[in-house]
């Protein structure tokens, strides 16, 4: 018997195996994708003006909350200034205070008196009254005092929209102005979050079903292809696309110390046991 026919009779003997190794090879194939930063953030000023200082650098590192840049905050700072100062007036307070308390005694006498048939029933309800404006009057203080504390606040926030600050702590990727532009709602710096990294994969449609979220993979830098690195499926696109028959698949990548750049090309192999597994294909 020739090898050709063992080999036939062999292949024809291990259909099954032969057809699951296929598939199994099939969903193992590597699929082009890109290494992306997690985050990224255009940080602009939430309202117009001229840049005062932009106090980062392209690649600086920066904390969330950080200030990035300030604007010109001249007006804003005397706005908080004279805020500061009416919201300390307490005089008015007092005065109507000192007034009641003349009003509410002036008022417990002509009763008594009333009571006597001292004075009469004019003098007593013209007491009453004015006891009770003078409680009005108080509490039109107290609420003009508390208004002038709300706008202190207003004040203040709107000072504090003069620093643009960070919204998350990554690195400066580029800066889009320098100190003295008039801003509006353009850019002012962008910053990227490179830990962890985001892999953006294309999947051929044959895989529609089987990649799932939670999945695993490897990732294969193309400058650090020797160097695979682990990443899982965080979400898969729920339709394909019909001109190159793909659809995307996001993974998230640990990257502690930014040794993977982010920016470059890679290739992406699901773990054997997950795809397989999700192929419908006992693994082993």
């Amino acid at each position: 018997m020739s090898f050709l026919r063992e080999k036939r009779l062999w292949l024809v003997g291990s259909m099954v195996l032969f057809v699951c190794v296929a598939h199994a090879e099939q969903g193992l194939a590597p699929v082009d994708c890109v290494i992306n930063p997690f985050r990224t953030a255009d940080v602009s000023s939430p309202v117009p003006g001229v840049l005062k200082k932009v106090n980062v650098a392209r690649s600086a590192w920066v904390e969330q909350g950080q200030i990035v840049a300030n604007m010109e905050n001249a007006v804003e700072r005397a706005t908080v200034a004279l805020a500061k100062k009416r919201a300390e007036i307490d005089s008015e307070v007092q005065l109507a205070d000192v007034n009641l308390l003349f009003d509410e005694r002036r008022q417990v006498r002509i009763g008594k008196l009333h009571e006597r048939q001292a004075v009469s029933v004019e003098i007593r309800d013209e007491a009453n009254r004015e006891a009770e404006l003078s409680k009005w009057e108080l509490q039109q203080a107290q609420d003009l005092r508390n208004i002038r504390k709300l706008e202190l606040q207003r004040a203040k926030a709107q000072l504090e929209q003069k620093n643009i600050r960070a919204p998350m702590s990554g690195f400066v990727a580029k800066v889009f102005r320098e100190t003295g532009e008039y801003v509006e709602d353009q850019p002012i710096v962008r910053i990227v979050q490179l830990d962890p990294l985001l892999i953006e994969a294309v999947v051929p449609m044959e895989l529609f079903g089987k990649v799932k979220t939670g999945m695993q993979g490897m990732v294969y830098p193309e400058l650090q292809s020797d160097q695979p690195r682990e990443a899982t499926v965080i979400d898969v696109d729920p339709m394909g696309d019909a001109a190159s028959r793909t659809f995307g698949v996001r993974l998230r990548m640990e990257n502690p110390e930014y040794q993977v750049p982010a920016g470059l090309k890679c290739e992406l192999k699901f773990n054997d046991d997950a795809t397989v597994a999700e192929a419908g294909y006992p693994a082993g």
